[in-house]
């Protein structure tokens, strides 16, 4: 098998998810050369296991493509029907895809998921009608010279030098449901200003709803922290949290980032949301509420704002722990999981 294609449109993050698979393929079949179709082909133009990353295309120009190339393997993340059709006009052979009666009739060999299924298993599981070696694979970012050129200009700007350390907080959320709360993260701000003076605090923006969100915590602060206002390109963006300690923030595109790119992080998290979220390792953390005030819903609007009840001086806690690197004061915190459970920190007892 000596040319690939993969199609992933979706969101950065399920985009990011596609990265083990492609390492695994790439170990399978080191001679072949890989490439990947995307909305956000940066993600993978650094990665040794991709022969070309390209943006997503009409019908027209993708059916010409496939013709052109030849591909003898063409793998879709999602059940499109017209890439599954061009797939099958062009005469591609092997073509793997998950089920969907639109797209049956096309698909080559298609796998049943669940819908609840993380995207990183999709992918893998996308892999196993190929006869391959699997092995554990993580999600995997990396950077160059001109992106890390750029990044550190955009930090100067802010007053963060390249020998400064510093960590990266991400507040706000397209749902208010899935915020801490601006006042939350002034204080953070400032405890962890005064306490820890080695450390730089900067607040990003990622659009232009947070951007307002970052301004107004600007001005709740006492110990002003950097602010990056304008949202940075997403290569930008990556290059900054590589630059720094690590992020803290709600479970979004910079919670993912910062685990492919191998950083620590503190990550707020509704109980529902954190099944989608891959986490750095192997210091990080997951701040979740009380089970009693989840009502499981929060990919829709949700009223019960559970982010709320965090606890500003447990999260304290564990900032020293993840990036002060200061003993633990309460060693309950932390269980199996590396998950902080804020008001459910019951020790799990093995059966005897």
């Amino acid at each position: 098998m000596n040319n690939i294609l993969l199609i992933c449109t979706d969101t950065p993050e399920r985009t990011l998810a596609l990265t083990p698979a492609l390492s695994i393929l790439k170990r399978n079949f080191p001679r072949a050369q890989i490439s990947v179709i995307s909305d956000y082909p940066g993600l993978f133009k650094n990665n040794s296991a991709v022969f070309r990353a390209l943006p997503v295309m009409g019908i027209g120009k993708l059916y010409a493509l496939l013709k052109e190339e030849k591909y003898d393997l063409l793998i879709l993340t999602k059940p499109i029907f017209k890439y599954a059709f061009a797939a099958f006009a062009a005469g591609i052979k092997r073509r793997i895809m998950p089920y969907s009666a639109l797209t049956a009739l096309f698909a080559g060999t298609s796998v049943k998921v669940d819908g609840k299924t993380k995207p990183q298993d999709i992918n893998i599981a996308l892999l196993k009608p190929l006869f391959i070696y699997l092995f554990p694979a993580k999600s995997q970012l990396f950077v160059d010279k001109t992106e890390d050129a750029a990044a550190l200009d955009l930090l100067k700007e802010v007053g963060i030098s390249a020998k400064d350390k510093f960590v990266c907080i991400f507040p706000g959320a397209k749902a208010p449901h899935l915020n801490c709360g601006k006042e939350f993260y002034a204080k953070l701000n400032d405890k962890t200003a005064i306490k820890h003076q080695e450390l730089k605090i900067l607040f990003i923006a990622t659009d232009k709803q947070s951007s307002h969100t970052v301004n107004e915590i600007f001005w709740l602060t006492i110990k002003k922290p950097a602010v990056i206002r304008t949202a940075p390109d997403i290569s930008i963006l990556s290059a900054v949290i590589a630059r720094s300690e690590g992020i803290i923030g709600n479970c979004g595109l910079p919670a993912h980032l910062a685990a492919a790119l191998g950083k620590k992080a503190i990550v707020f998290a509704p109980l529902k949301a954190e099944d989608f979220l891959e986490m750095p390792s192997p210091v990080s953390a997951l701040i979740k509420p009380k089970a009693q005030q989840c009502e499981g819903s929060c990919l829709g609007d949700c009223r019960a704002f559970c982010l709320k009840e965090i606890s500003l001086t447990q999260t304290c806690e564990v900032f020293d722990t993840i990036f002060a690197q200061k003993s633990k004061k309460n060693k309950g915190i932390f269980n199996e999981e590396r998950t902080v459970g804020l008001f459910n920190n019951k020790t799990r007892r093995k059966k005897s």
